[in-house]
């Protein structure tokens, strides 16, 4: 090999080792935001209010079809509160994929989620969605959810794969 082939080679070698130390650094972000959905998705099962709401930033934006948009932890924790007072309901998600941005301080989660919750009658409907909450880094290295948008699915019929 001749020594400019041998300086090309470890010149390439040189100048990737750093984005691969990047892309070994997003790839474990991005199972953290899946393994933070989960945990979410559990606590969300029977948590209590400050436990659910916990994963939100405090300008936290979510919006869903029926309730529009809601915005701030003061929203949210009354949403959530109303919820868990609704005899029957229930909600749960299995998030699908994550994804983090170069910078490593954005990434975005997609899940299915179901919300259960009765008719006027007291039967009890399942209705399902797919959604993508938006997560920042926080100052102090936690994720929080800080948009979170859900829509039906007829597609889906399961939160699982």
């Amino acid at each position: 090999m001749s020594v400019q082939k041998f300086i090309f080679l470890l010149a390439a070698v040189i100048i990737s080792l750093p984005s691969l130390g990047q892309s070994q650094n997003r790839k474990a972000e991005e199972q953290k935001l899946m393994e933070l959905s989960r945990e979410w998705a559990k606590a969300a099962q029977g948590g209590t209010t400050e436990e659910i709401t916990s994963y939100w930033s405090e300008n936290a934006v979510l919006m869903t079809p029926d309730q529009g948009k809601l915005v701030g932890k003061e929203q949210l924790t009354a949403m959530v509160d109303a919820s868990m007072d609704i005899p029957g309901f229930e909600i749960g998600w299995e998030p699908q994929e994550a994804r983090v941005a170069k910078s490593g301080d954005l990434g975005y989660v997609i899940a299915h989620k179901y919300v259960k919750v009765p008719d006027e009658a007291g039967v009890v409907n399942t209705f399902y969605f797919i959604e993508v909450g938006i997560w920042e880094k926080q100052n102090d290295g936690n994720w929080k959810n800080t948009i979170d948008i859900y829509n039906p699915d007829p597609s889906i019929n399961t939160v699982m794969n």
